[in-house]
């Protein structure tokens, strides 16, 4: 296999652990960061041998560029990913991989008509953790409930409060609870089950619109599903996929360190040993590197990208949550 050249958009601290992660994978190189602020990419890509990049127009015409790394505010990220793509680049795009699931096809189609791969970063399916989770599936018997949660207050709510307003709560940059965190959750859910009969969601607004948390009550044949993510406040609880017989439980589903199999007959608690010898953009890396080798690797995953926009694009059109990266947005 053919080392894959990348390059990197934004300068986030993420980018500092996709550069770590580069260095553990073979089968990738990180050749050029790219940033508004050339001093914070020089920064970022100096000690991974990245040169720094001024613009994605000056990556779009890279000769030595295969694939780029996207990072920057989700509203960014189609017409980044699209110009890229038209390019001749692959594409591997921090979450929320678009602002609708309008988008995302848009970027599919692209790629599908150019060979290429467009794939969303949603790290914790791409690591070996994720094949305990569906071999258990069967153990479980018929699912009745799931409960998947992310929720953690945010360090920049206490700048929000204090009337600065960072991207992350912008509405500007398609920023909020659901596009910040409840991808991880509706991710892995849709991955498993795919898209749920009905989507009822509630959302707890800040003073400018966006969401400082959002509950999703989806319907599934045979069980219903609940989905809570929140910026504003923290929750220690753990997640579950409860079956008649059995039930799975997550430690988290952004970065599982724990996984139990408990038994509803009361019978011990089985502990399901996890390889974490790797960061999971390690394996995201792997895995994006195969899929540029046989594309047709990546439907299953970029199909799991579009059902969970779609949920999201209801959730946000329950609820009023509206963005100015929207298709047709009037202001």
């Amino acid at each position: 296999m053919q080392m894959l050249r990348f390059a990197s958009v934004g300068t986030s601290s993420i980018v500092e652990l996709f550069g770590a992660s580069v260095a553990l994978v073979d089968e990738v190189s990180w050749v050029a960061a790219s940033s508004r602020d050339e001093s914070r990419a020089a920064q970022l890509g100096a000690p991974h041998g990245a040169r720094p990049v001024s613009g994605v127009d000056a990556l779009a015409s890279a000769d030595d560029v295969d694939a780029v790394y996207i990072a920057s505010p989700n509203a960014l990220h189609h017409a980044q990913a699209r110009q890229l793509l038209e390019a001749g680049k692959h594409v591997l795009v921090e979450k929320s991989a678009c602002t609708t699931a309008e988008q995302w096809r848009d970027l599919v189609e692209v790629a599908n008509s150019r060979g290429l791969v467009v794939l969303e970063s949603v790290r914790a399916v791409h690591e070996p953790l994720w094949r305990h989770v569906t071999a258990h599936l069967e153990s479980l018997g018929p699912v009745r409930q799931v409960s998947l949660q992310l929720c953690q207050r945010s360090r920049r709510y206490d700048n929000f409060l204090a009337g600065k307003v960072e991207n992350i709560f912008r509405p500007e940059m398609a920023a909020g609870a659901l596009m910040d965190l409840g991808v991880y959750c509706l991710h892995p859910l849709v991955s498993l089950f795919g898209m749920p009969t009905r989507v009822q969601a509630s959302s707890v607004k800040l003073s400018n619109g966006i969401d400082g948390a959002t509950t999703l009550l989806l319907d599934y044949p045979g069980f219903t599903a609940t989905v809570a993510c929140s910026k504003v406040s923290a929750n220690a609880c753990g997640n579950v996929i409860a079956g008649e017989d059995a039930s799975l439980l997550l430690d988290r589903i952004d970065d599982p360190h724990r996984l139990q199999l408990a038994w509803t007959n009361g019978a011990e608690t089985e502990e399901v040993p996890l390889d974490k010898s790797l960061p999971q953009q390690a394996h995201v890396l792997r895995a994006f590197a195969r899929m540029v080798q046989d594309p047709a690797l990546a439907r299953p995953h970029q199909q799991a990208t579009d059902d969970a926009l779609t949920v999201m694009d209801e959730a946000r059109r329950q609820v009023g949550l509206v963005f100015p990266a929207d298709p047709g947005w009037q202001g």
